[in-house]
């Protein structure tokens, strides 16, 4: 073989050499670049899933505070309603109250006692009034019980010196077991106070 030949076939396999690290590194190159965008879609995957997720987080907190806001506002016009709902209530318990007083006032006026030391059926009907009995101006066992629970006397619905006694005393008279014009004036002098008449 000549030189020439020589010379030519370490060129042909220096030329060969070349081309199997070319090739080598363009498969190297090509599976580098398949990993690299392998890779980049990956983590386009999860930026876009990353970005999904943030803006179903912003609806939901724009959901939220649209909800808050709404149950706020509702609240609000629950706490005016109940203002207003209280305000009338105020006014007409107010009201309902003045007129109780007024008539109240008008029948306690229509009782008031000419104290004239007689405890007659207008006294009675008076007394029965104060202290929540039948009003019937009959001096019986339930209005004597009830005076009696009044002035702190035995309750037994009879009137005897005992409940003359204590009943001078809760008024402040001669305590002698004998109701009388005194006891009976200072009775419808009390009544009378009682009634604001």
């Amino acid at each position: 073989m000549g030189l020439f030949d020589k010379l030519k076939k370490k060129n042909e396999e220096a030329v060969a050499t070349v081309e199997q690290t070319a090739a080598k590194a363009e498969a190297k190159l090509q599976e580098e670049t398949a990993k690299v965008e392998a890779k980049a879609a990956e983590i386009a995957a999860k930026a876009k899933a990353a970005e999904a997720k943030a803006q179903a987080e912003a609806k939901a907190a724009e959901a939220k505070a649209q909800a808050a806001a709404k149950v706020k506002e509702e609240e609000q016009k629950l706490a005016e309603a109940e203002a207003r709902v209280k305000e009338k209530a105020q006014a007409a318990a107010a009201e309902a109250k003045a007129v109780v007083e007024e008539k109240a006032q008008a029948v306690n006026a229509a009782l008031k006692l000419d104290v004239d030391g007689v405890f007659g059926p207008a006294s009675i009907t008076a007394l029965q009034h104060l202290l929540g009995v039948a009003e019937d101006g009959i001096l019986g066992p339930e209005t004597i019980t009830a005076l009696q629970k009044k002035v702190g006397a035995e309750p037994d619905g009879e009137w005897g010196p005992e409940t003359s006694k204590a009943l001078q005393a809760f008024l402040g008279v001669t305590v002698d077991g004998e109701a009388g014009p005194e006891t009976y004036t200072a009775l419808q002098n009390w009544i009378n106070k009682e009634l604001g008449v």
